[in-house]
């Protein structure tokens, strides 16, 4: 009777974040709208808000490892161990825009939450911008 042991590396990635020295350069209230797309590229997804704008980016990464043991206890038995650690998470960064396309607001974090409108999952827009989305 043998033993058995697996492991299982599994790792997957879409987009990359911006450079943190890239991200630091744009200042609200100084950038403005060319300036930030000359420095991230093109954005995931753009909406308006109010005289405005609002544009995301991101980036996912996920990552899991396994591990499997399988001992064999008697002939007609085995037993079995398996763990898993799953690390995923979407993560984003959101600029917001005013009229005159100067730099407002810039958040960094879990996309889900930037891009979330129910104010109990903690909005990354200011109440003053809430209703304009």
């Amino acid at each position: 009777m043998t033993s058995c042991v697996s492991v299982v590396w599994e790792r997957e990635t879409w987009h990359r974040p911006p450079a943190a020295q890239v991200v630091s350069s744009l200042s609200e209230g100084e950038a403005d709208l060319t300036a930030c797309l000359a420095a991230l590229g093109a954005p995931l997804k753009v909406w308006q808000v109010g005289d405005g704008v609002a544009l995301t980016w991101a980036w996912y990464e996920s990552e899991e490892l396994s591990y499997r043991l399988q001992v064999p206890m008697s002939q007609t038995f085995n037993a079995s161990f398996d763990y898993a650690t799953v690390d995923r998470e979407t993560q984003g960064l959101l600029l917001v825009f005013d009229g005159a396309d100067r730099l407002v607001l810039m958040r960094e974090g879990s996309l889900r939450d930037l891009l979330a409108e129910d104010e109990r999952r903690s909005p990354a827009l200011p109440s003053s911008l809430k209703g304009e989305v």
